[in-house]
């Protein structure tokens, strides 16, 4: 989807996309490593992605499908170059396996890297704030007694409210404002994260009943100290380095292609 594309390399992508469009009324001498690409094949993949979006793709798309197609291309002669061809794949495989062979000398990142590496992306390792509640469930969706409501207002045990009106009550530990927000809704959740100790927050209804939450424990957002993460953090560094110097080596490629798109669209 283009929305993955977009995330990170954008900038990239836009960049080789120039690089394609100043190419294109450059032939070299040499016509060896000329890549003839397919205009009807660049519209075929537009249309996919219109067809799937449900939406015209802009110029800058257009481009962005373009340069991802070429870039797959080289990968695959690149491929056959390297008698990578010889498993039977179909094309797209190929660049995969091109991609795998060009990252396969990631190296482990030193202790200063990975330190550096962990405080540059602390907000990845951040555990959320988290609450744990006692939930209160009146089975009556109608409008509490005058003594229940009362008592509910001076932050009464739950207990006790049940011997006024049936119910039921039962924990939530450790839920988070995402939690709390899928159970029940995002402006209910507000309310309970805001609320003091003691207080009841509700009344949230539905099929069951109305829900009231009283926080019993609060645990603030926490960074988890590397050496509790240490293997994960090395992970998303190996994943980070891998893809850096990938690209590296797929620009590289780039230089060694003059791109020749061929009109192919008109009916013959």
């Amino acid at each position: 989807m283009l929305k993955s594309w977009s995330q990170e390399p954008t900038l990239h992508f836009f960049l080789i996309a120039g690089i394609i469009f100043a190419l294109y009324g450059f032939t070299q001498a040499n016509d060896e490593n000329v890549l003839e690409v397919s205009q009807r094949e660049i519209d075929a993949r537009v249309f996919l992605q219109e067809l799937n979006s449900g939406e015209t793709v802009s110029d800058q798309q257009r481009e962005m499908i373009t340069a991802l197609f070429i870039e797959e291309q080289i990968l695959v002669q690149e491929a056959f170059a390297m008698d990578l061809d010889n498993d039977a794949r179909i094309y797209d495989m190929l660049a995969q396996k091109m991609r795998h062979v060009l990252s396969g000398d990631v190296i482990q990142p030193s202790s200063e890297e990975l330190f550096s590496f962990y405080q540059d992306n602390a907000s990845r390792y951040e555990t959320l704030s988290t609450v744990s509640v006692d939930e209160l469930v009146f089975e009556s969706r109608d409008a509490l007694p005058a003594i229940v409501q009362t008592l509910l207002s001076s932050g009464a045990d739950a207990e006790e409210l049940l011997e006024l009106s049936g119910g039921s009550t039962s924990p939530l530990p450790n839920v988070n404002f995402l939690d709390l927000s899928n159970i029940f809704e995002e402006s209910f959740a507000t309310n309970v994260f805001s609320a003091n100790f003691g207080d009841w927050s509700g009344p949230f209804i539905s099929n069951r009943g109305q829900h009231w939450l009283r926080i019993t424990e609060r645990n603030e957002a926490r960074l988890a100290p590397l050496n509790e993460i240490e293997d994960r953090v090395r992970l998303d560094w190996i994943a980070q380095e891998e893809d850096l110097r990938l690209q590296q080596q797929v620009d590289e490629l780039w230089n060694k292609y003059s791109i020749r798109i061929i009109n192919d669209t008109q009916s013959e």
